[in-house]
């Protein structure tokens, strides 16, 4: 009796660091029908992606994907294709989806070639960003068969841009690993873990330390509430490059005791279960995971009102919404919840109840996975 072939997947991303697309990543990989698909993964040979991949028995394909124009990184690209007979390509991000339809194109691979967005953040109107990106952008739709988008905003700014075709293009959003945050470790054994008094009103905040998440206002806030509430306490997940900028503000501000830098973590699962509220002051976002997450764990949110998070969250409704580069109005919403512990209820009901019934890994992947089965079949015939 004959066995049906499995499709050959390669799952691509530059970056094998922790963020939401090496999450979304590895949830994709994972919860993939392995009846039906063998998937690999090719990205940084070292990082949480490579060897969360591992962990979970999913072949890694080192492979480094420089940001700029390198004729080293195009043969190295071009040798995973040779060398492997995959049947779809799909490619994650700006550097990725660059080099590797483009390596496609010159392997001559007969593949099906799938990008996703994970934001568009050269489209946020909260930062500036070259233009010829998005010029680069129109020009690799002729070697895309499909386009993913993780949330709506994203779509809508892609048709505008003309980056992508609504014929081609799908929405499909994140999901995470629910049970994963549901099941949680006890509160208290977590913060005696890591020092924090069981009393503290604690927030906390989970991203690169980067412009883009907006930590410089989430502290300004920060300092008004632990100014009328002592014994509030923030921790920061996360490693980027204004790792030294960050520390530096809190001791000007007065608030090192309050406040803890906690680097990149794999545990953010643990982490979240001690914290009393989250908050991202993000300036321009995709859809961000670590909402997922808090919200699954069944914390509160404070977030920025801006198109990828107000595509999940509802203000007064499962969250509280606020304007950018507001450290104001931040702190003023951060001290209504301090104070309000109903609505701190009431509020993370709600987002939870949204993120189980809309992003879980499972579904996610039936998803990509059905439009895999559909694209693989509109190849072959």
């Amino acid at each position: 009796m004959s066995t049906m072939k499995k499709i050959r997947i390669l799952e691509m991303i530059d970056d094998a660091s922790i963020g939401g697309g090496q999450v979304h990543v590895l949830m994709l990989a994972k919860y993939l029908d392995r009846n039906a698909f063998e998937v690999c993964i090719a990205c940084e040979e070292q990082g949480f992606l490579a060897d969360e991949a591992r962990k979970s028995g999913i072949e890694v394909i080192p492979v480094f994907m420089d940001n700029r124009i390198r004729l080293k990184t195009l043969r190295e690209v071009t040798r995973i294709f040779r060398a492997s007979e995959f049947d779809i390509l799909h490619t994650h991000g700006g550097t990725s989806g660059f080099w590797g339809r483009i390596g496609a194109f010159v392997a001559r691979r007969p593949m099906v070639r799938i990008h996703s967005y994970h934001g568009m953040h050269y489209l946020s109107k909260n930062h500036v960003f070259p233009r010829h990106l998005r010029v680069i952008d129109q020009a690799l739709l002729c070697l895309t068969d499909k386009v993913i988008c993780v949330c709506p905003s994203d779509y809508r700014k892609g048709l505008a841009a003309g980056i992508i075709k609504e014929r081609n293009s799908v929405i499909i959003p994140y999901g995470i690993e629910l049970e994963r945050f549901q099941n949680r470790r006890e509160r208290k054994m977590i913060r005696a873990q890591y020092g924090m008094d069981e009393s503290a009103l604690l927030f906390g905040n989970v991203g690169r330390l980067h412009v883009q998440k907006g930590q410089s206002y989430l502290l300004e806030a920060f300092q008004a509430v632990r100014n009328k509430h002592p014994h509030a306490r923030l921790w920061i997940i996360g490693e980027g490059e204004l790792k030294y900028e960050l520390e530096k503000l809190t001791r000007d501000l007065g608030i090192s005791d309050s406040v803890h830098f906690l680097g990149a973590r794999t545990n953010v699962h643990e982490l979240l279960s001690a914290i009393d509220v989250f908050v991202l002051p993000s300036l321009w976002e995709g859809q961000p995971i670590s909402i997922l997450e808090a919200g699954a764990g069944g914390k509160p949110v404070i977030a920025t009102n801006i198109d990828g998070i107000a595509d999940i969250l509802i203000d007064g409704e499962n969250a509280l919404l606020v304007p950018v580069k507001d450290p104001d109005i931040l702190g003023a919403a951060m001290m209504r919840l301090a104070e309000d512990a109903g609505l701190r209820d009431h509020l993370s009901a709600s987002l939870k109840t949204t993120i189980s019934d809309n992003f879980a890994a499972e579904n996610m992947a039936k998803r990509i996975g059905d439009l895999y089965q559909e694209a693989y079949n509109k190849r072959i015939i």
